[in-house]
């Protein structure tokens, strides 16, 4: 069978994590200018993120890896708090298990929604909560937090990757 339903499902799935990077207004102005391109024509998965990357100028040549690499990307986080600076430094590495002829994977765009809490539960207010990941290892840093922050990762189901226990 040359369709299976992890075609169906993978492709969804990047989709949706498009729609979740871009936002809900961006993602339909894409969709727009992709219909606009389109409507009536046998296309590929290229042709719908260059009508994103066109819609919006953003890169999305590291995403379409989601399309071309098989195996699901693995995601090892890590936190440090410093409490005389009251800042809070999340580091994320990612990696994809070998599979047979794509040994080394490629680096995914991978995006992380997430929030910090308080002790309370409560969101605390941050200038963006999407994280972007592009390299094997990226580091991000929080300052100015009264209380040490609780992570809630990957909110909404952001990206379909597999976290290992931090």
């Amino acid at each position: 069978i040359f369709y299976t339903s992890t075609i169906y499902n993978k492709g969804a799935e990047v989709i949706r994590m498009m729609h979740t990077l871009l936002g809900a207004d961006n993602f339909r102005k894409g969709m727009d200018l992709y219909f606009t391109r389109h409507d009536g024509q046998a296309v590929t998965c290229h042709d719908f993120a260059c009508a994103m990357t066109d819609a919006f100028g953003i890169d999305l040549s590291r995403f379409k890896l989601w399309c071309s690499q098989s195996w699901t990307p693995r995601l090892q986080v890590s936190e440090h708090w410093n409490e005389s600076s009251k800042e809070y430094e999340l580091a994320i590495s990612q990696s994809c298990l070998p599979t047979p002829g794509q040994e080394k994977k490629e680096n995914f765009h991978i995006p992380v929604a997430f929030c910090l809490l308080d002790g309370e539960r409560r969101e605390l207010a941050l200038d963006s909560n999407m994280l972007q990941l592009l390299e094997e290892k990226e580091s991000f840093s929080f300052s100015g937090l009264a209380v040490r922050p609780v992570l809630s990762l990957l909110r909404g189901f952001s990206a379909p990757v597999v976290v290992e226990a931090w």
